[in-house]
């Protein structure tokens, strides 16, 4: 009797095969062969930049930021002057090595991959970085994903808000977000570093960010004030003293409802988008009960045409 035998048992699959089956995965939506296929492909290619940085990418999408941080500090190390002329002289694998190291909490790590990419200062050290990296717009609960099989924070409706940056991936809420949104002033959120529209800040246009995590809830508690009879001077003035105590003040009256084309864009006043609320002066206060009912009533108490409304929202 004769034994057949097929051919192609026991064959080992060249890179650009797996490469293909990977890239017909994500096309495919099928992340856990996506993840298989990545695994095969650093085991054929274990000293390839490619290799780990699209693996590490995978890792970032996933969410899975101790392996993203592995990975990505071995593409780091395998850099060579080749991919730096195919990247424009940046290495986009030590970005995504500061995020996922911003969102563990290994600040040494962090340090040293915003060095590598370029980011001046920042020195050495396992300290949380605090530094001031200016005011950017973050799009919370984003709504479009960046990368394939992307798991995307979901706590309530897309809103996007100006946040003080700490470090080129994460910031502090500094506006008081719509409850919607199950974000609360002062939250510290990571974000990623890829320009997903604009926003005007002065008489500039700033890129938005998308937000990638929580990484703390403020716990502040968020309300509602319908004030009538207040100036914009009286309104600036609440605003500072609320400021001085650490609490949040945001004008809502002045929200709009964007069309998605001009949320990932540059907005554009032309479009026939929701108009702002217009009748009596809406804010979204943000503060702790006794501290932020002490405020707002010695403020109003000062101004006897003002009333103040005043409503715990959550």
């Amino acid at each position: 009797m004769r034994m057949r035998t097929w051919r192609g048992l026991g064959k080992r699959r060249g890179p650009g095969e797996v490469w293909r089956d990977w890239t017909a995965a994500d096309e495919a939506g099928d992340a856990e062969r996506a993840a298989a296929l990545a695994a095969e492909l650093l085991e054929l290619t274990p000293r390839s930049y490619f290799s780990w940085f699209h693996a590490g990418l995978l890792s970032k999408a996933l969410g899975n930021w101790a392996e993203s941080c592995e990975r990505n500090a071995r593409a780091l190390e395998l850099f060579t002057p080749e991919d730096a002329e195919a990247f424009d002289g940046v290495n986009p694998a030590a970005w995504n090595l500061g995020i996922a190291a911003t969102a563990l909490g290994d600040w040494a790590t962090a340090r040293r991959a915003w060095t590598a990419y370029g980011v001046d200062g920042l020195g050495s050290g396992t300290e949380p970085i605090d530094g001031d990296f200016g005011l950017a717009p973050v799009r919370l609960n984003p709504d479009q994903p960046s990368l394939p099989h992307q798991v995307m924070p979901s706590a309530g409706t897309p809103e996007v808000v100006w946040c003080r940056r700490r470090s080129p991936a994460h910031a502090v809420i500094s506006n008081v977000p719509l409850p919607e949104s199950g974000h609360r002033f002062g939250d510290v959120i990571l974000h990623d570093g890829e320009p997903k529209g604009t926003r005007r800040l002065g008489d500039r246009e700033v890129a938005v960010f998308d937000q990638l995590q929580r990484l703390e809830d403020s716990g502040m508690p968020t309300w509602q004030a319908a004030v009538s009879g207040a100036s914009q001077d009286d309104l600036q003035e609440l605003s500072e003293l609320l400021e001085i105590r650490g609490l949040g003040m945001d004008d809502w009256s002045g929200i709009r409802a964007m069309c998605p084309e001009c949320s990932h864009g540059s907005p554009d006043t032309s479009h026939d988008h929701p108009p702002a609320q217009s009748e009596g002066t809406l804010l979204g206060l943000a503060g702790r009960e006794p501290e932020l009912t002490e405020v707002v009533a010695g403020w109003a108490a000062a101004r006897p045409a003002v009333a103040v409304d005043l409503a715990l929202l959550w």
